[in-house]
C-alpha cells in the first residue's frame, strides 16, 4: 500500500513536468489538430529529434507500472452496465456507471452499490441522485397517465361529434325527402291543371 502511495505521488510529479506533445506544425497551421501524430517527413526535424523542435512521446514519460491505469485516489476503474457486472467488483475498485443505462436500471444498480458499500467514481451523492431520479420517474408516470386520459377524452369527443354528424345528416335526408315529395306533388298538381280543359 505504501509503495502504491509513493508511486502515485511520483506519477503526479512526473505528470507536472510532462510536456504537451503536438503534431508537427500544429502551432503554425489552424487546420491541423493538436493531437499527436508521428512525423513522417524525410527532412522533419521533429522526426530526427533535434533540440528545439518539440518533444517526442517515449517510454520515459510513462507512469510507474504499479499505478498505471489507476485513478488519482489509487482505484482501478471498472465499467458497470448490469447487475451481473457488479460481481467482478472488489473492495479496492472504483465503479464507473455506463452513460447508456436507463433510469430504472441505474436506480437498481445504485441501491445495490450502496448496500455493498462500494465506491462509485462518476457520481458524488448517491442518495440525492436516487431521490431526484425517483421524482423524475413519478413525474413521467403522471404525465403519461394525464396523456392517456386526454387521449380517451379526445376519442370520446370524436365519437360524440361523429354521432351528432350522423343525426344531422339523417335529419337533412328526412327534410330533403319531404321537400322532394312536396315538389313531386306540386309537379303532379301542375301537370293535372295543364291537362284539364278550360
Amino acid at each position: 500500500m505504501k509503495d502504491i502511495k509513493k508511486a502515485l505521488e511520483l506519477r503526479k510529479n512526473l505528470k507536472k513536468k510532462k510536456p504537451v506533445f503536438l503534431k508537427q506544425d500544429a502551432h503554425k497551421k489552424d487546420r491541423l489538430k493538436k493531437n499527436w501524430r508521428q512525423p513522417k517527413g524525410r527532412h522533419s526535424k521533429l522526426r530526427m529529434k533535434l533540440r528545439g523542435h518539440g518533444r517526442h512521446p517515449s517510454i520515459g514519460y510513462s507512469s510507474p507500472t504499479i499505478v498505471r491505469g489507476l485513478t488519482p485516489a489509487g482505484l482501478r476503474e471498472i465499467h458497470v452496465n448490469t447487475l451481473s457486472d457488479l460481481k467482478n467488483v472488489k473492495k479496492g475498485d472504483g465503479i464507473v456507471l455506463g452513460r447508456t443505462i436507463g433510469l430504472k436500471k441505474k436506480i437498481e444498480l445504485l441501491k445495490k452499490i450502496e448496500e455493498q458499500q462500494l465506491t462509485i467514481l462518476n457520481l458524488r451523492d448517491i442518495q440525492r441522485f436516487i431521490q431526484e431520479a425517483e421524482q423524475k420517474r413519478l413525474a413521467k408516470k403522471k404525465e403519461s397517465v394525464k396523456r392517456e386520459e386526454e387521449k380517451k377524452q379526445a376519442k370520446e369527443e370524436a365519437v360524440k361529434k361523429a354521432e351528432e354528424k350522423k343525426k344531422e345528416e339523417e335529419k337533412k335526408t328526412e327534410e330533403e325527402i319531404k321537400k322532394e315529395e312536396e315538389e313531386a306533388a306540386k309537379e303532379e298538381a301542375r301537370k293535372k291543371s295543364m291537362q284539364q280543359p278550360v
